[in-house]
């Protein structure tokens, strides 16, 4: 079965590229707003990743995080931010939220690939040896 990712952009280019980045080795939902986001999961799209844009129109990224932490059936899901802003401070603050990885726009596709299969690992493995337990 495919993993699921939520990639959320209000970029065209970058969800374009995206896209054709995860091809058909993940089953992938590219929406341009949170709030679009937020919809494909009550409507049962439950990611494995989320993949998130900091500055997306109607709610920011931070937002969209402190929402997606604060409900205990989508608190694990690992996040993976996106942003333009480089600032140490500001990916302190994303990684105490919850977020697993920060990358820095312009981002290297290979290096999101490489993230995004790494994290997907990990999940699955804890998944296993919780279940085990």
């Amino acid at each position: 079965m495919k993993n699921k990712i939520l990639f959320v952009d209000d970029s065209k280019t970058i969800l374009a590229l995206v896209s054709g980045l995860f091809g058909s080795n993940y089953q992938l939902v590219c929406k341009q707003d949170a709030k679009e986001a937020l919809n494909a999961i009550k409507q049962d799209f439950i990611p494995d990743l989320i993949i998130t844009d900091l500055n997306m129109p109607d709610m920011n990224g931070y937002e969209f995080v402190r929402k997606l932490k604060s409900d205990q059936n989508l608190e694990k899901i690992p996040i993976i931010v996106l942003s333009g802003i480089g600032e140490s401070a500001e990916r302190l603050k994303l990684y105490k939220m919850g977020v697993d990885e920060y990358l820095l726009k312009p981002f290297n596709p290979e290096e999101l690939l490489v993230r995004v299969e790494k994290i997907l690992n990990r999940h699955s493995q804890l998944k296993l040896e919780f279940a085990e337990a």
